[in-house]
């Protein structure tokens, strides 16, 4: 009755207004047929050009939600969302602003304005997220939550000070994407049958290692979906929690209220768990706790950064982990990339240059086919869509084991690793560009291809 109320509003109360059923589809169809104009960014940015400078402000605003200003920030949001952007980045520089989104993991511009209109558009930001306005002068972060093009998601903004003006990040989470099975994560054969192998023991630790943005969480997400069931409690510790999944207790570090990674641990091993997830392995105490509950005989499931996996190990020395205390309770590595992936609707077909020849390890061999990346309407022009990832996973065995008991050098374990048949980063990078899944300039942006020639 509220809905038929408001829709009789404009029009008089003795208006007859006829309710009708249609499915969600249609009515957002119908909503963007009717309005979707005024959610258009060059619209918009007309409309505020027309207003001219007092169109800026949104104190003048008596009706906020249709302010012009309001609505740009709305269409900036929407059209980030709908070209799949993880990352909405607000440049200013001298007298524009430059607006910027990271797609597959790179940075493609989209858009740029007048800075005359950057205030309010910083303030509007701001407002959302739950800043302080007022201050310029220093860095700020927040987040906010809207419904964007019929789906939930999370912005978490982070606003630096730079000489031309306020620098605004948003990092988005769409939170009706739905979590990869492990299948699906496109790695390779033998690193799935690994991790499958590795998912069966009854305890011990297991680290996936790289980069932001390198799908460590993705992983870790599928991994518990494989493992999870009735009969395991698993409980997650994460900063923040992505995405909400079933069977599965999950709980944010709030670093104010005492709720940290080596206190969340502390307070999860009351909580009778089979399996701990650990979203990141940042210092000594996380690290000495997370060792202590793979020894209590749970699985551990954590991410530390690292460039590889041996390179892990001195990471986890240089966080107070001995070689010694590292041997019987560490049960498996795996480092990985993500790198653009060939859009499969326009990407060509060439033979590999010289370079690439010396690069993929065919020097003074047949040059291998290649594919390369070209545009079209179904990637956006991009000659790229979606990702996919590069993996090196490390197995502890017993011999390795034993060297990390005997606190053998780390090349040591590494040569015996690779005699092993471990697979670097690169090395499976190469397998990808050979396959026509990546290119050679998305391999060379992720990883050191010279790696695989030493």
């Amino acid at each position: 009755m509220v809905a038929m109320d408001e829709a009789r509003r404009p029009y008089g109360r003795d208006t007859r207004v006829e309710p009708l059923a249609s499915s969600e589809a249609e009515i957002a169809q119908a909503i963007d047929r009717a309005y979707g104009h005024t959610l258009t960014l060059d619209g918009v940015l007309r409309e505020l050009e027309s207003l001219g400078e007092g169109g800026a402000d949104l104190d003048r605003a008596r009706d906020t939600e249709s302010h012009p200003v309001v609505r740009l920030v709305n269409a900036l949001l929407l059209d980030a969302v709908k070209r799949r952007a993880s990352d909405i980045h607000f440049e200013p520089d001298g007298a524009f602003l430059r607006v910027r989104l990271r797609i597959d993991g790179a940075l493609v511009q989209t858009l740029t304005f007048h800075k005359q209109y950057w205030a309010a558009v910083a303030q509007r930001l701001k407002i959302l997220s739950g800043m302080n306005i007022a201050d310029r002068l220093n860095p700020q972060d927040g987040r906010f939550s809207m419904t964007v093009a019929h789906r939930k998601v999370d912005f978490r903004a982070s606003v630096m000070p730079t000489v031309h003006g306020e620098n605004v990040v948003l990092r988005v989470l769409d939170r009706s994407a739905t979590p990869l099975k492990l299948e699906q994560l496109g790695f390779a054969n033998d690193s799935l049958n690994g991790l499958r192998r590795l998912a069966l023991k009854p305890e011990g630790l297991m680290l996936v290692t790289g980069p932001t943005g390198s799908g460590k969480t993705t992983t870790l997400y599928a991994l518990m979906d494989h493992i999870s069931g009735p009969d395991l409690n698993i409980v997650t510790l994460e900063d923040p929690v992505e995405y909400d999944l079933p069977l599965l207790r999950q709980t944010q570090v709030r670093e104010g209220a005492r709720l940290g990674f080596a206190d969340g641990i502390r307070a999860m091993l009351r909580q009778d768990p089979d399996v701990i997830l650990v979203g990141e392995i940042r210092d000594a105490d996380t690290a000495s706790m997370a060792l202590r509950a793979a020894m209590t005989g749970h699985q551990v499931y954590a991410t530390l950064h690292a460039n590889d996996t041996v390179a892990a190990l001195p990471r986890l020395f240089d966080l107070g982990v001995t070689p010694s205390l590292m041997s019987g309770v560490l049960s498996g590595i795996l480092a990985q990339r993500l790198a653009r992936r060939l859009c499969p609707q326009c990407k060509r077909e060439g033979t590999a240059t010289p370079e690439e020849c010396r690069l993929l390890g065919f020097e003074g061999h047949r040059a291998p086919t290649v594919w390369r990346a070209q545009g079209c309407e179904a990637c956006g022009h991009l000659g790229y869509r979606g990702r996919a990832a590069l993996t090196e996973l490390l197995v502890i065995t017993p011999e390795i084991d034993a060297l990390l008991a005997q606190g053998a050098p780390w090349s040591q374990i590494r040569a015996l690793a690779e005699r092993q048949g471990l697979r670097n980063l690169a090395a499976d990078g190469v397998r990808l560009v050979l396959s026509g899944t990546i290119d050679m300039t998305s391999l060379i942006r992720v990883v050191d291809v010279t790696r695989k020639m030493a």
